[in-house]
């Protein structure tokens, strides 16, 4: 049975290679927890230099958690809660503090699908390499969850509501506009990402600027492929609300319009799980004003609650089991999500909160 991780150390070079491609490579919390224990490891390694993350396969890098596993395991188990479903999320959510506070480049090279937990382990690095088969998204709200591994941290940098619409609604984006908003640093074309490898793996650097200078003489400029361009002043118009209610109502007065993107937007947003879409605007709200370890430990909160409160399981259900995308939500609607509940996402587990610094 192959390895679901590769660790290789070539000349001073740490290499980490995500190797479960017809899963597209999607993280088991043995995954998490392997990796966890190599970058400590080498972090305290002086003959290490350089850290590189990579995906096995053409297709991604890595498409997230493996929640269905997840789900299968945890129902197994007569939960949740479980022993799995509380330390998958714990260890995940260390690991992505972990890569932002690394003490040496830490270079991803997202050279295909990049989501959920796959942005966890490649977005908060120091040296984030996007090519033309990156594709990225945060789409939990479809499946009952919430843009987690600091990825709504990262959104909620991101200026005129675009975080919140990302956030809200998956849209996808590929390597002109990840450029743009600043989610990632580079862009160098698939066909040169091997290349690139090898010339870290011939000079590794423990100082940024080096690492920098390197994949910068691989660089080049993406094919303009932008949804954002030409939607600037809407996404703002709509997602710099503060409320569901409002962003849906404005939506109505552009859709009376005949305006197409709030049609599309509309069309998107009922479909995702209604407390998920309060949640998660909540969420992206609280953490522009968070340090990424205050995020997490947010995160670490809600992510339990979204785990015991229904809409979790039964969206990996409808979505990637059963694949019936007919989800049952409940709360089923927007207005039945009240202010309570909404709160009691973000409320204190007391003795089993995430604290990131112990």
């Amino acid at each position: 049975m192959e390895e679901e991780v590769i660790f290789k150390v070539q000349n001073g070079v740490g290499v980490i290679t995500l190797n479960r491609p017809d899963r597209l490579n999607a993280l088991t919390f043995n995954m998490v927890k392997s990796i966890s224990k190599h970058l400590i490891s080498w972090e305290k390694d002086d003959n290490i230099k350089t850290v590189i993350i990579e995906g096995a396969g053409e297709k991604a890098f890595c498409a997230g958690g493996d929640v269905v596993n997840l789900r299968r395991q945890v129902i197994e188990e007569g939960g949740p809660p479980t022993e799995l479903s509380r330390n998958f999320f714990y260890e995940e959510y260390l690991l992505n503090y972990k890569i932002n506070q690394y003490s040496k480049p830490f270079v991803a090279l997202i050279d295909g699908v990049t989501m959920g937990g796959g942005v966890g382990v490649s977005m908060h690095g120091s040296h984030v390499v996007s090519t033309e088969k990156t594709m990225f998204a945060m789409p939990e709200t479809a499946i009952g969850l919430f843009p987690d591994v600091g990825g709504g941290w990262l959104l909620a940098q991101l200026s005129s509501g675009i975080g919140a619409w990302l956030a809200l609604t998956g849209e996808r984006l590929r390597a002109y506009d990840l450029l743009k908003t600043g989610l990632v640093n580079f862009y160098v074309s698939s066909e040169k990402i091997n290349n690139l490898k090898e010339l870290i793996i011939q000079e590794p650097s423990e100082k940024n600027e080096e690492i920098t200078n390197l994949i910068n003489s691989f660089s080049s400029k993406p094919e303009k492929m932008s949804i954002i361009d030409d939607k600037e002043d809407i996404i703002k118009q709509i997602f710099e609300l503060d409320t569901i209610e409002k962003i849906f109502h404005e939506l109505e007065l552009l859709i009376n319009m005949g305006n197409d993107f709030a049609i599309h937007t509309k069309k998107e947003l009922l479909v995702k799980s209604p407390t998920s879409l309060k949640i998660t605007l909540k969420q992206i709200i609280q953490a522009k004003e968070m340090s990424l370890e205050e995020d997490l430990e947010m995160e670490y909160r809600m992510v339990q609650k979204c785990q015991s409160s229904g809409d979790f399981y039964e969206g990996v259900r409808a979505m990637l089991v059963d694949k019936d995308r007919k989800p049952k939500w409940n709360p089923s609607s927007i207005d039945k999500v009240d202010d309570i509940w909404v709160n009691h996402f973000f409320e204190s587990l007391k003795e089993n909160d995430l604290k990131i610094k112990t």
